[in-house]
């Protein structure tokens, strides 16, 4: 990969983390970090994803907005180039135990 197609595959994220282990700068996006030189663009995300919240566009994987956290995309990547944000994941659980249960009586 040229250093221009990575760059430009930098711009799309809303932030770049310093904080991974390897190194290698991650584009942040809302609940996911993308790694543009890890990944191959073999659209397995792509199609993995059941909300279609991932896209490649411009050589670059983006995420839309309808993300519910599945994790199948970090799952399924063969080159370990996408990974679940935590605090999205805790934020997701934490929303999860606070929603109230269906009403007695409303089950099908």
């Amino acid at each position: 990969m040229t250093r221009d197609r990575a760059a430009g595959a930098i711009a799309f994220g809303s932030g770049i983390s310093d904080d991974h282990k390897d190194g290698i700068r991650w584009v942040d996006y809302r609940n996911i970090s993308w790694n543009p030189v890890f990944c191959k663009r073999c659209d397995i995300c792509v199609e993995i994803c059941p909300k279609d919240t991932l896209v490649l566009r411009n050589d670059a994987i983006i995420e839309e907005d309808n993300c519910i956290l599945c994790g199948l995309c970090e799952r399924y990547c063969p080159d370990l180039a996408i990974e679940m944000i935590p605090e999205a994941v805790a934020a997701h659980e934490a929303r999860a135990k606070e929603a109230p249960a269906d009403p007695p009586g409303e089950a099908g």
